[in-house]
């Protein structure tokens, strides 16, 4: 298992975020609120983003609660298929959090978030033909 977590696995510009947030699925847990959304374009691995806002603490708290949330995600290479984005938004109380109390919570919801990425490369696959639909 590679220990990097580089570019290529995160979401990075503001863009990607505003298109996670509108047209995601949510699935929640007590601390978190986990949105599935498609990647744009060809799929490539499962991408992860993080919004940590004031309302969860301070910078050290808000930074800790990211490296949590990514380390969950990077020893986790199975949770989501190829093509979907992860975008974790944190809630007060995170920073109280352990990994392992943040990956049973994920773990909680696990069936509902690969529910909720099939669904999304689903209706991927079924705008992808358009010649399906002809009578």
């Amino acid at each position: 298992m590679a220990l990097g977590f580089g570019k290529g696995k995160r979401l990075r510009k503001h863009a990607e975020f505003v298109r996670a947030k509108r047209l995601g699925r949510r699935v929640g847990t007590a601390h978190f609120t986990l949105l599935v959304s498609l990647q744009p374009g060809d799929a490539v691995a499962p991408r992860l983003g993080i919004i940590a806002a004031r309302s969860v603490g301070g910078a050290v708290q808000r930074n800790r609660v990211k490296r949590l949330c990514r380390e969950c995600f990077r020893t986790w290479p199975d949770l989501l298929p190829a093509g979907v984005d992860l975008v974790v938004i944190a809630r007060p109380g995170a920073p109280a959090l352990g990994l392992t109390e943040v990956r049973s919570e994920w773990h909680a919801v696990e069936r509902l978030l690969r529910k909720r990425a099939a669904d999304a490369l689903a209706q991927a696959r079924a705008a992808d033909h358009p010649g399906r639909d002809r009578r």
